[in-house]
């Protein structure tokens, strides 16, 4: 098991925070036919909250310090996670503190449940990885960290940016048919878009559907806008 970290890229860095492997060393105490007895193995261990929280705090969060951007230091950065069940909680108190130090806001949002798409790993960076990974064999545990390291720091930055977009595509769907999961994710024919220079960074949204939206979050007390579709024509994320 690996915990994986991705922003969606940004200037001259390739948004990819980090991605680490889920084990702990093993000296073996007894000798075999396939390795003597005193040699350091690392095994896989199960992922807990315990051990989620501790990478969170030594792993992922000293990674963001030290490779997100600095002209955007004072922007608050959401560390989105699924709702597995060691995946920490949102007000932790911790993770929070390791994440609000030294001039940085950051704190754990827990994504929409039952909504698997809404998480950029699942949508199509995770298979990258793999259809590199599985290029090879490993025989050991050494050999499968070194290779999916391997894969994904030769992942392009093209890659999970396109990935960021199809993120937005699955967020205005949602909107669109009232928050439910009842859509088909867009073609939105990104590689042929990227060749005609005309890739955008972000995708145009139905100023319908935004306050649709909005009001089904907030409740009827939220007033329409007098803005121009125009100055709602963006979805940032």
């Amino acid at each position: 098991m690996f915990l994986c970290a991705v922003a969606r890229p940004r200037g001259d860095w390739d948004g990819k925070v980090g991605i680490w492997p889920v084990v702990k060393n093993y000296r073996t105490q007894r000798w075999s036919r396939n390795r003597p007895a005193g040699i350091d193995e690392v095994h896989p261990v199960t992922m807990t909250r315990e051990i989620y929280r501790d990478m969170l705090i030594n792993d992922v969060i000293p990674a963001i310090k030290e490779k997100w951007p600095q002209a955007q230091k004072g922007i608050p950065i959401r560390l989105q996670q699924d709702n597995a069940k060691p995946h920490v909680l949102e007000n932790d108190a911790a993770v929070i503190a390791a994440g609000c130090s030294n001039g940085w806001t950051m704190y754990p949002l827990n994504q929409p449940a039952q909504s698997p798409d809404l998480n950029c790993l699942d949508l199509s960076f995770f298979s990258s990885i793999q259809s590199l990974q599985s290029q090879t064999r490993p025989r050991t545990t050494e050999d499968l960290i070194e290779e999916v390291e391997y894969a994904f720091h030769e992942t392009s930055a093209d890659t999970l940016n396109k990935t960021f977009l199809t993120l937005q595509s699955v967020m205005l769907e949602i909107m669109k048919c009232g928050g439910s999961n009842t859509y088909k994710i867009p073609q939105l024919h990104k590689d042929k878009l990227r060749n005609a220079g005309k890739l955008p960074i972000t995708l145009p949204c139905d100023v319908q559907a935004y306050w649709s939206a909005r009001a089904a979050i907030m409740g009827p007390f939220l007033a329409p806008s007098n803005q121009d579709a125009s100055d709602l024509d963006v979805f940032l994320y």
